[in-house]
């Protein structure tokens, strides 16, 4: 007969109290949506900047300094972006908002003029350029409040930037402490695990940004050099568009690709055809060729990435697009760790845990060799820590070689394991 053990009212009282806490701190980071996205964009940040910053202090940098070093240096690149960019961009952005007027009354002109009966229709319906002059002066209020909210959106980005980059120099500085002290509060069963999850988003998520980031510069680069030798109209506009496209999935080339239709109207027919090639050239290149050597291939499934575009997108608008894919990433890394905990055999975490023994020896075999001579009794302590650390660990390999050759057995988790498994304030028997 089956006994089914009965569950106390303390252990529904903690699972009900551990639900109502998820819950408040998903409604606390709903309210404080902006201030959540700006933590994770600092961490994103943090993660792109640890690999090169480990390699500066290689190299003697202490770490302050190598994180300045960065900071110019990114800085530095986006400077000189906008310097050389911005100037042509605006002239063209001018220059389209005055000659586009001209172009549509003269294309609605020549529909209507047209034999073809659907361009007649579609010009019909299409208002003219001083009827949209007026209904935008008429709601002349709306759209002075829309000029203003811009600017305010202006500033507050500033501001957000250098929130960002204040959040990532403490987060870098400090990262190890973080680490150490978010770990302390999981159980000592589930630390290994939670510090390979947290080193293996950190690689992905520093991985998958530091490469956007550098396809999105040579990307811009080659198109705006690209489209400006064949001489293509709004050259600038374009490939700022292409390079911010292009970093979406799958839909990134064709994406770049929607300006060439009202192009064909105005343009000559091998300057469209050298653009479009250009484009795809360069998509190709960089998916094939650029993106793999740089170790993204399979750290964000396309599938992911678009549905993280499109949710936060959604939600959060520019701001939420810019986190989706390093949060994508992460939710990618977080899966994959759970199905390999899951599903690894015991064989493989014993391989693990021996490796890591095997690491904890040759670690203390060389501090042991640097034991100083000059004082006999420091020194008579220190070996006889050093026999009891090797004690220890003699102790846990013997202790993982017997779980390893154990039958793996699945059974129901005992009453002292349940207990260990809420929070330590709704235990029975805890420490006044």
């Amino acid at each position: 007969m089956v006994q089914i053990e009965r569950i106390s009212y303390k252990r529904i009282a903690g699972y009900t109290a551990l639900v109502l806490a998820t819950l408040t701190l998903l409604y606390v980071i709903y309210r404080l949506e902006a201030v959540v996205l700006l933590f994770v964009l600092s961490v994103v940040v943090a993660a792109a900047l640890r690999k090169p910053i480990l390699a500066l202090q290689q190299r003697r940098f202490p770490r302050s300094a190598a994180i300045l070093l960065l900071y110019v240096l990114v800085l530095s690149v986006l400077g000189a972006l906008i310097y050389f960019l911005g100037k042509p961009l605006s002239e063209e952005l001018t220059r389209a908002g005055q000659q586009f007027p001209q172009f549509y009354d003269a294309l609605v002109a020549n529909w209507q003029a047209s034999d073809v009966q659907w361009q007649q229709v579609v010009a019909d319906l299409l208002p003219r350029t001083h009827q949209l002059v007026s209904s935008v002066g008429e709601r002349g209020p709306q759209v002075a409040y829309q000029v203003v909210g811009f600017t305010y959106g202006i500033f507050n980005t500033v501001i957000s930037l250098l929130a960002i980059l204040t959040l990532t120099f403490y987060w870098l500085i400090d990262e190890d402490r973080f680490v150490r002290l978010w770990l302390m509060l999981l159980p000592v069963q589930q630390r290994m695990v939670a510090r390979n999850t947290w080193y293996d988003i950190e690689e992905r998520v520093g991985t998958f940004v530091r490469s956007e980031s550098f396809q999105f510069v040579v990307t811009l680069l080659v198109l705006w050099f690209g489209l400006s030798a064949l001489g293509i109209p709004y050259p600038t506009a374009w490939a700022v568009y292409g390079a911010f496209a292009q970093l979406i999935p799958w839909i990134g080339v064709p994406l770049t690709l929607i300006p060439v239709l009202p192009m064909v109207l105005t343009t000559p027919l091998p300057v469209v055809l050298g653009a479009a090639t250009l484009i795809i050239v360069a998509g190709v290149i960089m998916d094939r060729f650029v993106e793999p050597r740089l170790g993204v291939q399979g750290v964000v499934h396309p599938v992911v990435s678009v549905l993280a575009l499109m949710i936060l997108g959604e939600a959060s608008g520019v701001l939420g697009m810019i986190v989706a894919l390093p949060l994508a990433a992460t939710l990618q890394s977080i899966l994959s760790q759970v199905v390999q905990v899951n599903t690894a055999p015991r064989a493989s975490t014993q391989s693990v845990y021996s490796t890591q023994i095997q690491d904890l020896r040759a670690r203390v075999a060389k501090l042991q060799t640097q034991v100083p001579d000059d004082d006999p009794d420091r020194k008579l302590a220190l070996e006889g820590m050093f026999r009891r650390l090797d004690a220890l660990m003699d102790k846990t390999e013997q202790e993982v070689q017997g779980r390893a050759s154990a039958p793996e057995q699945r059974r129901m988790a005992t009453k002292r394991e349940l207990e260990s498994r809420i929070p330590a304030v709704f235990a029975r028997h805890r420490s006044r």
